[in-house]
């Protein structure tokens, strides 16, 4: 006797790795996201600087300070934007970080952080340079007290009123400019590629007006 016919069973199609693959993609997506977002919110703060950067260098202008006090003005401003500090060279951990480091318990850090409101020993350093830069007479001695990465990419343009009779305050503006290295490259992201940026910058600045008194009080020598 023959044995009934039987129809094949469809086995179930195999879907395991579908999962991994989609995830994948979003994680991508995602991290390109995160990068434009981080350049873009760098490049933000880094122009906000540099507008207050102009802010001071055109209060050093107005009360009459030479060319070379209105530099370092801006320079001493835009701190926060310029990089790395290449003078003085890294100060060290602070001591009680270190110690918190040697214990290797994980919110030893944490714990240090919200109960101290200590500087840091690069900070402290930092600070007491700022005013020996403010009072150097030339660009040599200011390099050897306190020196940037980005500080040679910094100018400062001044724009003041060429009838200054004396009697009334004219019209003072200042831009700051600099450029700045992007981590990656903006038209890669654009696109939806992830590139480093090898040597892409992009140029920011900064202004700010002001009325110039100094012409009211002082005759200008030194400029």
């Amino acid at each position: 006797m023959n044995a009934p016919h039987t129809e094949p069973r469809c086995r179930p199609f195999r879907r395991n790795g579908q999962a991994m693959i989609e995830s994948v993609f979003v994680i991508i997506l995602a991290c390109l996201c995160f990068l434009a977002i981080f350049q873009y919110a760098n490049l933000f703060s880094s122009k906000a600087i540099l507008s207050h950067a102009a802010a001071r260098a055109a209060r050093a202008r107005s009360v009459g300070f030479n060319e070379w006090m209105v530099r370092k003005s801006a320079r001493v401003a835009a701190i926060p934007a310029s990089g790395k500090r290449l003078t003085p060279a890294f100060a060290g951990i602070d001591p009680a970080i270190s110690a918190a480091l040697g214990r290797n318990r994980v919110g030893d850090i944490w714990d240090l952080a919200l109960r101290s409101s200590t500087r840091s020993p690069g900070t402290q350093l930092e600070l007491g340079r700022v005013p020996d830069y403010m009072d150097s007479v030339n660009n040599p001695t200011a390099e050897n007290l306190l020196n940037y990465e980005l500080w040679d990419a910094l100018s400062v343009d001044i724009k003041e009123s060429l009838d200054l009779d004396g009697t009334t305050p004219g019209t003072l503006r200042v831009t700051v400019r600099q450029r700045h290295p992007l981590l990656t490259s903006l038209a890669a992201l654009a696109e939806g590629e992830l590139r480093d940026a090898q040597g892409e910058d992009v140029a920011l600045e900064g202004f700010f007006s002001i009325e110039s008194h100094y012409p009211l009080y002082i005759e200008d020598m030194n400029w």
